[in-house]
């Protein structure tokens, strides 16, 4: 099956799906005055002044320094007649067609990323055009504003099958042979059969199905044809001038190719393009209000290439940042939790002895507070392990949220969480307590249809409760102590020094093993 039919059967078949991009009615009316030989001038302004939206952004336009009228214009009418019928045709179809109606496209595809690029590739198309005298600046606006469409339509047709190829191209594979594979047509293609369903002018929808390859049509003297080269230039040059940083070889060397060949340029009159190129599409993007990227800098196509050292030292430099990531990423993975996301028992372990050699050493202090779910074991018998797994998810995050900063949460193993607090004192330990305790009494897991609570018990224990240094087994059996005071005492409370969080204020306390001293 050639690509032409297989765009035309997928095109057959987004559009009894429904999901086909539609353009607003406003874009309609003006391109039937597109279509129309000879047009009043009073109708056209009519035609632009029912859509406010579309009139205000006319005029604005007409104002600006890319209108080159250098005077002010109050009306539609006066714009209509100096800038002319013509030029107020094309420019009053492109402004109206950006409102196209658009359904949720796939969720890797940015609509902002989409039209900032859109207007970026317009603008560039219209300095070209320039450059030759059988296109016009205007028209060649317009035509760098739907180039693109092809991809918006397949975007809201093809969602789930779109985002695959998106990810195909995240991971360095060019869009069009991505699409080519996975569909058997490329956004080009498909993009020409919108705009004929659009009935939108020969001349603009041939210059988009040319833009790809543009020396392809045996006639090369169209206007179409020509057209058709700017927006292959344009695309070109739309990476170069939306810079992320990167600077690959075959980027700037097909760029140049444009830049020497189809403009004649050198570096000094590519550098002047370039800056006029981006300060009309600062004052495009002011007047449509589109969210630029704040990253959008001339690429230097023209810089000296580095010494062979130096691009040996950024090799080195870039394989050792990579050694020491790679490294950071299994340090990560060995030290965390993989259901919860928080630190693991192995992370714990190496924290308490670490905090407990500094308090051998005779300085710092820290709490240690051990958490378990009330009644665990039934949320996996009556809703099941998923259940279970998300409501174990769901109260480290609040519990991570609870904590400080300098503060360790880890999951000490089933449905038992650990608390560590550096450098606190008996008040802002009970603090980091009773704080994680009232988070959790507000957490809420919905299920089929049900608010389910979750609470949980704790138990409080400090190193400055021990007249000499504990070690690790032994405040950790103390705060487990605590913490079946609590389950004692009914359970969704906190217990320190013997006594339960409702108890705490009551003058007399047992303390529990070696805590103050005791055996």
């Amino acid at each position: 099956m050639s690509s032409a039919t297989t765009s035309a059967s997928l095109f057959t078949q987004i559009k009894a799906s429904k999901r086909l991009p539609s353009p607003p009615g406003t874009a309609i009316a003006v391109l039937e005055l597109c279509r129309a030989a000879d047009v009043d001038i009073q109708k056209i302004a009519d035609v632009i002044m029912s859509d406010p939206a579309l009139a205000g952004r006319l005029l604005r336009y007409a104002n600006s320094p890319i209108s080159g009228l250098n005077r002010e214009i109050t009306s539609i009418r006066e714009a209509v007649m100096l800038l002319g019928v013509r030029t107020v045709k094309l420019t009053a179809l492109g402004f109206s067609l950006i409102t196209t109606e658009v359904g949720q496209p796939c969720p890797r595809f940015s609509l902002r990323a989409f039209w900032a690029e859109s207007f970026l590739r317009a603008v560039i198309a219209r300095q070209i055009a320039a450059h030759f005298q059988e296109v016009e600046r205007e028209e060649a606006f317009t035509a760098g504003l739907l180039a693109g469409v092809g991809r918006l339509a397949l975007a809201q047709g093809l969602r789930d099958k779109y985002g695959e190829i998106i990810e195909a191209t995240e991971k360095g594979k060019p869009l069009m042979e991505a699409e080519k594979e996975a569909l058997g047509t490329d956004h080009v293609e498909f993009g020409a059969q919108v705009l004929r369903e659009w009935q939108l002018p020969d001349m603009l929808v041939e210059s988009v199905a040319s833009q790809s390859n543009p020396t392809d049509p045996e006639d090369s003297t169209t206007r179409a044809h020509h057209l058709g080269r700017v927006l292959y230039a344009a695309a070109a040059l739309v990476p170069v001038l939306a810079n992320r940083g990167e600077d690959p070889a075959e980027l700037t060397g097909r760029a140049r190719d444009v830049v020497e060949g189809l403009l004649e340029s050198d570096a000094d009159a590519w550098t002047e393009t370039a800056d006029a190129i981006l300060t009309e599409y600062r004052e495009v993007a002011e007047m449509f209000d589109v969210e630029l990227d704040s990253q959008v800098a001339i690429m230097d196509l023209y810089a000296e290439a580095q010494e062979e050292a130096t691009q040996v030292g950024m090799v080195a430099q870039l394989e050792r940042a990579k050694a020491v990531k790679d490294n950071e990423d299994l340090l990560r993975r060995a030290t965390t939790d993989a259901l919860t996301g928080v630190a693991n028992r192995a992370k714990f372990n190496e924290r308490i002895e670490r905090e407990l050699q500094g308090l051998r050493r005779g300085h710092g202090q820290f709490a240690l507070v051990l958490v378990d779910i009330d009644h665990f074991k039934k949320f996996n018998d009556t809703y099941g392990h998923q259940i279970g797994d998300l409501v174990l998810k769901r109260v480290a995050t609040v519990l991570e949220a609870s904590v400080r900063e300098v503060d360790l949460l880890a999951r000490f193993g089933g449905e038992e969480f650990v608390i560590l607090a550096p450098h606190t004192d008996r008040k802002g330990a009970c603090v980091v307590t009773a704080r994680a305790q009232r988070c959790i009494e507000d957490l809420r897991i919905d299920v089929d249809g049900q608010r389910l609570g979750v609470t949980i018990s704790s138990g409080l224990a400090l190193t400055m409760d021990y007249t000499e240094p504990p070690d690790a087994k032994q405040i950790i059996g103390d705060a487990d102590a605590q913490l079946y005071i609590s389950k004692e005492a009914g359970r969704n409370t906190w217990s320190y020094l013997g006594r339960s969080a409702s108890q705490l204020n009551k003058p007399t306390a047992r303390v529990h093993g070696t805590v103050q001293g005791a055996s």
